[in-house]
Parts: C-alpha cells; sequence; structure tokens
C-alpha cells in the first residue's frame, strides 16, 4: 500500500510527558515525507488556536477539536459546533460531577473559562478569555473539557463519567483525552469523521493515511485508517483497536520512529 497521509496526534504521542518533541527532527521528517508526495496532519483534541499557533509555518493542515474543525493547506473547510441549549444544559450538569480542576470552552477565536477557574494557570490556551455567564460568548464552541489533572482521578473513573454524560446527552459525544481530561463534541464529531473530510477534500482515501495515537479519543481514528498506530504508551482500548505498537513510548520519540521506519527516512 502506498499511505498518501499521516495523521498524529500530540499529547502523549508527538509530545513526551514534559511536553517537548524534537522540533529538528520533526522538520526534517516532514520534509522527507513531501518529496514523497505524503502529507502530514495534526489530528488533535486541541483547539485549532493552540495547534497553530504551536506549530506555527511548520504544520498547516489539522484535524482540531477531535474532528470537529478541519484545515487544509491553512483554509478551515469544517467547523460543527455545540448549540447554544446543550452548552447550557452541560454546564449545568458539570456541577454533579467531581470538582474539577478546570473546565474550558474551546471557541473559534480563543478558549473560555468561567471565571471561577480565573486562577488556575492555563499555558495550554494562547489566547483565552474569562466569563460568568454563558450568555457572554458570542462564538461558537466546539469542545467543552473537563479536566482533573490536580486530583489526577483513576482513569476507570474518568472514562465511567463519560459514558454516564452520553447516556445523558444523545447529543454529544464525550471521550477521555488524556491527562485526566474528558472532551465533550458534539453527537457524530469524533478524529475519524474529520480526517476523512480531510482525506475526501484532497482526493484521497481512508486507506491511503497512516494514523497514530495513544488514547481513547484516537479510536476511531486508528480503526478507520489503512495502518492505525497505538504509541507504547497507549490505552489499552487503543492498543486494542491499533493495527501495532510502536516500538518505543512516547518519551522515546516513539512516533517520529515508527514515521521514519515505515518510510524509510
Amino acid at each position: 500500500m502506498h499511505y498518501r497521509y499521516v495523521a498524529v496526534d500530540i499529547d502523549g504521542t508527538l509530545l513526551d510527558d514534559h511536553d517537548r518533541y524534537n522540533q529538528v527532527r520533526l522538520t526534517k521528517d516532514i520534509c522527507a515525507l513531501r518529496r514523497q508526495n505524503v502529507t502530514f496532519l495534526i489530528a488533535s483534541g486541541n483547539s485549532l488556536d493552540a495547534l497553530q499557533t504551536q506549530f506555527g509555518k511548520l504544520v498547516n493542515n489539522f484535524v482540531a477539536e477531535n474532528g470537529g474543525r478541519v484545515v487544509v493547506a491553512g483554509q478551515e473547510i469544517r467547523g460543527v459546533a455545540h448549540r447554544p441549549e446543550t452548552l447550557a444544559k452541560l454546564l449545568d450538569y458539570i456541577h454533579c460531577l467531581p470538582q474539577p480542576d478546570l473546565l474550558s470552552l474551546s471557541a473559534a477565536s480563543q478558549t473560555m473559562i468561567p471565571q471561577k477557574f480565573a486562577s488556575v494557570p492555563v499555558p495550554y490556551y494562547p489566547h483565552h478569555a474569562y466569563f460568568k455567564r454563558l450568555v457572554e460568548i458570542r462564538e461558537p464552541v466546539y469542545n467543552v473539557n473537563v479536566n482533573w489533572y490536580q486530583r489526577q482521578l483513576p482513569l476507570d473513573q474518568i472514562q465511567q463519567i463519560a459514558r454516564t454524560i452520553n447516556r445523558t446527552f444523545p447529543e454529544v459525544n464525550a471521550t477521555y483525552s488524556g491527562a485526566y481530561g474528558i472532551d465533550i463534541l458534539p453527537c457524530g464529531v469524533n478524529k475519524a469523521r474529520g480526517l476523512q473530510k480531510f482525506v475526501q477534500h484532497t482526493g484521497g482515501s481512508m486507506d491511503q493515511v497512516v494514523a497514530v495515537g495513544d488514547t481513547s479519543n484516537d479510536v476511531e481514528m486508528v480503526s478507520a485508517v489503512g495502518l492505525g498506530l497505538a504509541m507504547r504508551n497507549a490505552t489499552p482500548d487503543l492498543q486494542s483497536a491499533a493495527a501495532a505498537v510502536t516500538v518505543a513510548d512516547n518519551n522515546h520519540a516513539g512516533l517520529l520512529r515508527a514515521i521514519e521506519a515505515l518510510f524509510s527516512l
């Protein structure tokens, strides 16, 4: 099979446990892939704002917000936002959950955070603002993230919370996003569907894609492509869904080593 696309997750996949990656090595690999007519793209639960800020001119292809926003060569071709009435119900319901350490809403231009979390450091949100009432947010919201990074709830408990949210709200798709958090997306939004939109827009097919991830929000993606890889450090559900597991984990350049071996870079 001649693969035309490489779609990779960020946190726990490209980034190590200290949120670092080898930029020189990644740049070299992306250039080598281009010479083979292979498109490199980021498929992440992170906001489009955060991804574009983080990667600058190096990457201009994204499946952001777990598939809610799709960007091809710098141009957004898909955006699936929550309905305002759904957001209102979700924010009320979150009060019934274990007290989160951070709650954030990924909006069109920046991340919106309830005022009660104003004292919480948010280094991963390059552009953000605080709100007291939902009506203050006057742009589309693509994702609601609930996070227990300080309390570090057990993975089983977090996944159970996600399942409960999905039973309670059929209009959403809640999924474990890594780092003790849950992403709550509009129903039908996942990385596989976002990636499919990207591939169709560029004249390809899903069997021409190599996808790599590390956690539950990558399950649909690695299951839907020609070659789905799980990181050595991936959650058990993703390793079960993937065709193979990388030799090395995210702290030992497992992603780049896998790409370089597959494409003989």
